[in-house]
């Protein structure tokens, strides 16, 4: 009895330790912010601002900036203009100044922001990507913070009346309701309509904002830090607000004006690229198209079956059959179909891709036919589902991944970001649309370094290094069943090898493009596994690292304490330098900060707050003994998410930094220790993941 009432008693302080520290580290960017906030702070009063302070500025709210710029009086430099409820951080002036000042012929900038919720707590970030004009013609995501130089006025007429029209008694008079009645209340869609229509839009195209990107050079100004602390949630403005645009606004009529080449490489699978072919011709409305499908060494029974297809198919002689036994290699297939092709839009499509809505056609084809528009793509779905499979590619450290995968459709992820159109660093070959001369521009599809996977983002990366913006439309979707033709390459370990190898041809071609995607916020998370949109919590943690000490054991540890039930998920294992930088941004053998490990950890059907955690490295060499190392815990809520028997397992995640010289040279194996503190029970558990120590 007294055994047991004692393990109760430590129970209920671990479970109380466990959920003090579960509510400290629940609200992620809270904490975030308060580290980033001293680190930016340092930054700033080591910079000199003499520059910036020769700038004069004034602060507007949305409800007078109107009246304010049609007024005619005396402008300062700089206008910064903000929504009437919330504030500007504390070091908001001063960055937008300095930034204006080292950016002279840039005449616009906006910023990031997040809300102040109950008690003062700030939640709800919105970090932004860098200019992104298609996503503007779709929302307003400057949100609450702009800045713009006052010279840039002479550039537009910002609204049907002159400045010397407010001079009038009746303007002026007019003028004062509006301001007070927009003070009162939310900003009515006529004062949203100026602001982003009127001003902004007019700004962004005078600034070259919907043209070829010059010497790389992005025309609009991002500032990527918090400016604003909004009093409520912010919600980006409709793109119903801008009228009478000529840029980039649909245009049924304008889209089908081009001859649309469809590319569909394929193998011995006649009957789903029956139904894709269906659901084009079924989908498709006025736009011209034919179809090109490229065929690798089919046998001769689908041979004949395919070239019975699109018989059946062709007008005109719109339906072509291009036959060549070969190495699969889908770039040589892409480029094979887009030497043969006529039109002035190449639409690369995965044979087992579904029309699943009308006028999607057009919808690519609209954006694409834009001179300063790069690769085109569409947001996809799971077949039968509400399932996003692609809503864009970004590049985080580790390289490219589908934002959003498996997340569902009905929701609204990330303000919007699933629902609209956006500009991302690269879209899916599985139904992809380009000009045929900026395809051939580029270089095409590279055969010799991306034969099966890769060569859609090695594509885009070129059209975006080139100056242009590639698009997804995430306001309509396709059925995509992903990987019917090949397979899965993850699950087979020869095509697994051959997919790293072309991962670290990409990372080698365009590593400046993986230190920071310009659409993707350097702060949100680095994580392949986290497809969310999420603050990375690590990042300002790591810029000044705690180290962990590592200890060697003195004796093995017992056989009997491996057990399955303690589960390990080694995310990341290699030098910080790397981890920070990018993999090739620096000699990756060089770890000149040290070694950084994170996961998730967790045992299956317990109270997870009883255990404290232990890093366990040995060598592979089988010589020396079992180092081990103390982890901070680490929120992950995601994880939790998909445990369903566990008690306490919000902290599952944990990472650790070890100094460069904490082990002796070699490779480890990296393990978990799980020990009870309310017993006597030990865990061990290894994973497949090893850990290079340089020396």
């Amino acid at each position: 009895m007294l055994k047991a009432a004692i393990r109760n008693y430590l129970v209920r302080r671990r479970d109380e330790m466990y959920e003090k520290e579960e509510l400290e580290k629940k609200n992620v960017y809270s904490s975030w912010y308060r580290e980033h906030k001293k680190d930016l702070d340092r930054q700033l009063s080591e910079t000199d601002h003499t520059d910036g302070d020769m700038l004069s500025s004034e602060v507007v709210r949305y409800s007078h900036l109107r009246s304010y710029i049609l007024s005619g009086k005396q402008m300062p430099d700089i206008i910064i203009a903000c929504d009437d409820n919330g504030t500007l951080t504390d070091y908001a002036e001063t960055l937008i100044r300095d930034f204006f000042a080292a950016n002279k012929g840039i005449g616009m900038v906006y910023g990031d922001e997040d809300r102040v919720g109950s008690q003062g707590i700030l939640k709800d970030p919105w970090l932004k990507a860098d200019w992104s004009p298609d996503t503007f013609l779709s929302t307003f995501y400057f949100g609450s913070v702009f800045a713009i130089r006052s010279s840039e006025l002479a550039l537009i007429n910002p609204g049907l009346r002159k400045a010397e029209d407010i001079e009038a008694r009746a303007k002026l008079a007019f003028d004062s309701r509006e301001e007070a009645d927009a003070s009162k209340n939310d900003l009515d869609d006529t004062m949203k309509s100026w602001i982003y229509g009127k001003l902004c839009l007019k700004l962004a195209q005078a600034e070259g904002g919907f043209s070829r990107r010059h010497k790389n050079r992005f025309p609009i100004g991002h500032i990527p830090e918090i400016l604003f602390h909004a009093s409520r949630k912010p919600r980006a403005w409709d793109s119903d607000l801008i009228r009478d645009s000529l840029t980039g606004r649909f245009s049924s009529a304008s889209a089908a004006t081009r001859l649309i080449s469809i590319i569909i490489p394929s193998k011995d699978n006649p009957e789903i690229l029956g139904k894709c072919i269906h659901s084009i011709e079924k989908y498709t409305g006025n736009a011209p198209y034919e179809i090109i499908v490229v065929d690798n060494g089919s046998n001769e029974k689908n041979r004949a079956k395919v070239e019975k297809l699109l018989e059946a198919h062709n007008e005109n002689g719109s339906a072509r059959y291009i036959y060549k036994p070969m190495m699969f290699n889908f770039s040589k297939m892409c480029n094979m179909g887009a030497e043969e092709a006529n039109g002035e839009l190449l639409l690369f499509l995965n044979d087992d891709v579904e029309i699943a809505r009308p006028g999607w056609m057009d919808y690519l084809s609209e954006k694409a036919k834009l001179p300063y528009v790069g690769a085109v793509g569409m947001k996809l779905l799971y077949p039968n589902s509400d399932m996003i499979q692609h809503a864009g590619v970004v590049n985080v450290h580790a390289g490219p991944i589908h934002k959003l995968q498996y997340c569902s459709n009905r929701e609204e992820h990330y303000f919007g970001y699933n629902k609209g159109v956006r500009n991302v660093i690269a879209v899916t070959g599985a139904c992809l649309m380009v000009r045929t001369e900026l395809y051939f521009d580029a270089g095409c599809m590279d055969e010799d370094n991306f034969a099966v996977a890769f060569n859609d983002v090695d594509l885009c990366l070129k059209i975006f290094e080139k100056g242009y913006y590639n698009v997804v439309r995430n306001n309509m979707y396709l059925y995509h069943h992903e990987s019917l033709s090949r397979g899965d390459d993850r699950k087979d370990l020869v095509k697994s090898k051959r997919l790293s190898i072309e991962q670290e041809h990409l990372l080698k071609l365009h590593p400046d493009l993986f230190v920071r995607d310009p659409f993707y916020h350097q702060y949100l998370v680095q994580d392949p596994a986290v497809t969310k949109f999420e603050i990375e919590s690590d990042e300002v943690r790591l810029r000044n690292p705690f180290y962990t000490e590592v200890q060697q054991l003195t004796r093995p540890l017992p056989a009997k304490w491996e057990d399955p039930v303690l589960k390990l998920g080694v995310e990341f294992a290699n030098s910080l330098d790397r981890w920070l930088c990018g993999p090739y941004a620096e000699d990756p053998v060089e770890a000149g900060k040290g070694y950084y490990l994170k996961g998730y950890s967790f045992v299956v059907g317990a109270d997870n707050a009883v255990y404290d955690r232990f890093l366990l490295l040995k060598p592979l060499s089988g010589e020396g003994s079992i180092w081990k190392t103390e982890v901070e815990n680490v929120y992950r809520a995601d994880i939790a998410e998909n445990l369903t028997d566990q008690i306490h397992d919000k902290l599952t995640g944990f990472r650790t930094v070890i100094r460069p010289d904490a082990l002796p040279k070699g490779k480890y194996l990296v393990g978990m220790l799980a020990v009870d503190r309310t017993s006597r029970q030990r865990l061990v558990n290894w994973s497949d993941v090893e850990l290079n120590i340089h020396g």
